[in-house]
């Protein structure tokens, strides 16, 4: 930190599977990287949060909305956010709730390869499902960066467009060539192919993207009001179809 005029606080575990794990990197690590920022003088600690720590919320979620998170790694965010939140007598803070991140990445690779394999989509999938591109992440993180009007604030960063989740799982259909009728199958039977899929992930080694919290969250309803970020001048740059076409295409699907 020495000699550092700001710093961005990414750095997060996200495996449910490893609750004490996760504890320590994003809680315990949180306050470590605050007390060594607050030590070394940094002049802007800005923190990336998610707007998974509102929890299950019905209608549009802004920075107002009651922060109840229902996972593990909601809830350590939460704690972090709160670690972050009360060190503002030591050094400037922005934090950044970004809606689920849409891009070339390794969940991402794991969600596209089940549609490519015909995997149905769980639920009805008419809750909205508003995502925000990886690059108007970053620029909306590197938008904050100095201004004295977001220091102690929160702000809801998501894309532009609201997207059901038929609609989203569609647009990756199209991607891959493979535009046609969706399967889908009840909420129940999701999870229980989840927790199939859980139990054959600890005996192989390998991990699987279709966690019991996952299709929690696949289910809820994303919807956000991202106005007060908005009215500082900051918009995302990608539509939907773009992020999406980029996020398939940056997947090396082997």
């Amino acid at each position: 930190m020495k000699g550092k005029q700001a710093v961005f606080h990414l750095a997060a575990l996200l495996d449910e599977t490893k609750p004490r794990e996760m504890l320590a990197v994003n809680v315990k690590g949180t306050d470590n990287l605050v007390e060594a920022a607050a030590k070394a003088g940094v002049e802007h600690l800005i923190y990336l949060s998610t707007v998974g720590v509102h929890g299950s919320v019905l209608g549009r979620i802004d920075e107002k909305a009651a922060v109840k998170p229902e996972t593990m790694y909601e809830t350590s965010k939460a704690r972090a956010e709160k670690i972050v939140w009360e060190s503002q007598e030591m050094l400037p803070i922005t934090i950044i709730r970004s809606a689920l991140v849409l891009g070339p990445n390794e969940y991402w690779k794991g969600i596209v390869k089940l549609i490519r394999k015909g995997f149905p989509l769980i639920g009805s999938g008419k809750n909205h499902f508003q995502t925000i591109y990886v690059e108007d992440l970053a620029a909306a993180l590197a938008f904050v960066l100095e201004k004295k009007e977001c220091f102690g604030e929160v702000y809801i960063v998501a894309g532009r467009e609201q997207p059901t989740l038929r609609e989203l799982y569609g647009l990756i259909q199209k991607e891959l060539g493979l535009e046609g009728k969706q399967k889908t199958i009840p909420v129940w039977l999701g999870k229980l192919l989840a927790y199939v899929s859980l139990v054959k992930s600890k005996f192989s080694g390998k991990k699987t993207v279709v966690l019991p919290q996952h299709v929690k969250r696949l289910v809820r309803e994303r919807s956000y009001d991202t106005t007060k970020i908005n009215a500082l001048g900051w918009q995302p740059k990608y539509s939907l179809e773009k992020a999406v076409k980029e996020t398939v295409s940056g997947i090396e699907l082997k």
